[in-house]
């Protein structure tokens, strides 16, 4: 038979991992990264007449 003391350490770390397992969880709902995917980036337009506007306040 086990000495009291050590009875008394496995029932404390038995009711430690009880209390680790009994805490809520978050899940996110992520999913996975596809390689489809990607975002995709559109290279900015050239526009024929550039410049600079000046407004009068």
């Amino acid at each position: 038979m086990l000495d009291p003391w050590i009875i008394e350490e496995i029932l404390k770390k038995e009711e430690e991992r009880r209390r680790e397992d009994a805490r809520v969880r978050i899940e996110l709902p992520i999913e996975p990264y596809r390689e489809d995917d990607r975002p995709r980036v559109t290279p900015p337009r050239e526009e024929n007449e550039r410049g600079v506007m000046i407004i009068d306040i």
